[in-house]
């Protein structure tokens, strides 16, 4: 259930930062400024999906044994 809740504030804060980083296109910023913009919501949706697969593997999967 924690686990849960962590992928998804994980995955809502990428969401947020996804909107940082598209700002940072719009207005013309550097590549450096857009390889570390567009980095931080991919790092943070992997992440989210990760700690929501491992809580899933913790609790028993999905019926598999």
């Amino acid at each position: 259930m924690i686990s849960s809740i962590i992928g998804v504030l994980l995955i809502a804060l990428g969401c947020v930062s996804l909107i940082g980083a598209v700002d940072i296109l719009r207005t013309g910023g550097s590549t450096e400024d857009l390889a570390q913009g567009f980095l931080v919501p991919g790092s943070l949706f992997i992440v989210g999906g990760f700690v929501i697969w491992m809580g899933w593997q913790a609790r028993g999967g999905r019926g598999e044994d």
